[in-house]
């Protein structure tokens, strides 16, 4: 039986079925202190604006990059559930950030998988390396630091560098982000999955949100990336069709993964806004518990 409003889609990862949903997305502000502290956790979550720097070390590769510390404007916010979603501005460059929460935005630890780009040049070009990596974090009273992990960068093969940055919350209202989209990915049903029904069988159902809250449309790029972990296995890796071409400015769409083993699954997204803007983003890890 397909649901109202549901159009069905075969991805080309085996074991994984998608359905499309689309709707307006409606946005909600949660109250916190001013100024300087973190809104606290409430039903539909909280946020902060934290203002910083952040460094970036070359770890190898034959690339020249700015290894100084950099200003860092961070927004960040909590979602229904543990899931944190966050975006940030150094040195020009932006970054992404998408991750579960242990705790809360006053007294908790994070881990993330952050998406940046960073200038690098080799014999004389220079190029906007687009990376990807995890980090770690913590949050005490109005501080936010993370470090850790190696980000790698698939369009300059061979470079990897790690990131460390510090920031104090200066507002508890999430910071605009001006001319570029803001994208933001979920999994409604939380991060960890428990067995029920898939395909009329046994298995694992979820569903990925993506929401745009800047009012700004977005065109994505023809395929996306699923990295898949069977059975808690190998990790596996396949490019496959979008279940959508865009998503309009201030709306939302959904698609639904199924899977009949455990393990775990994480998707990755690149587009370009209407100003011109590169965007990328990813889901949270998602484990789907024996």
């Amino acid at each position: 039986m397909r649901a109202a409003g549901r159009m069905p889609l075969q991805m080309t990862s085996a074991g994984w079925i998608a359905c499309i949903a689309v709707g307006l997305f409606a946005t909600a502000c949660s109250p916190g202190a001013l100024p300087g502290s973190p809104s606290p956790i409430l039903v539909g979550g909280g946020g902060g604006r934290y203002n910083g720097s952040i460094a970036y070390r070359r770890l190898a590769g034959n690339y020249t990059i700015s290894e100084f510390s950099q200003s860092l404007a961070l927004s960040l916010v909590l979602r229904s559930g543990d899931e944190i979603v966050g975006r940030f501005e150094a040195g020009g460059a932006t970054g992404t950030i998408q991750g579960t929460l242990t705790g809360d935005l006053a007294n908790g630890t994070f881990r993330a998988t952050i998406l940046v780009t960073t200038s690098a040049t080799q014999g004389g070009v220079t190029t906007n390396c687009e990376g990807r990596g995890d980090i770690t974090g913590t949050l005490s009273g109005v501080t936010l630091v993370w470090s850790g992990g190696t980000i790698t960068y698939d369009n300059c093969p061979g470079l990897s560098t790690s990131s460390a940055a510090q920031a104090i919350a200066v507002s508890p209202i999430p910071g605009s982000s001006g001319n570029r989209a803001n994208l933001t990915v979920t999994v409604l049903n939380g991060t960890s999955i428990s067995r029920t029904t898939c395909g009329g069988g046994p298995g694992y159902t979820f569903t990925v949100e993506m929401a745009e809250t800047a009012g700004i449309k977005v065109i994505f790029d023809d395929t996306f990336r699923i990295e898949e972990r069977k059975s808690f296995g190998e990790i596996s890796r396949t490019d496959t069709d979008m279940p959508f071409s865009e998503l309009q400015g201030g709306s939302r769409r959904s698609y639904e993964v199924c899977s009949q083993t455990s393990g775990t699954y994480q998707a990755f997204f690149s587009g370009n806004d209407a100003s011109g803007n590169r965007i990328r983003v990813a889901t949270p890890l998602v484990t789907m518990l024996p």
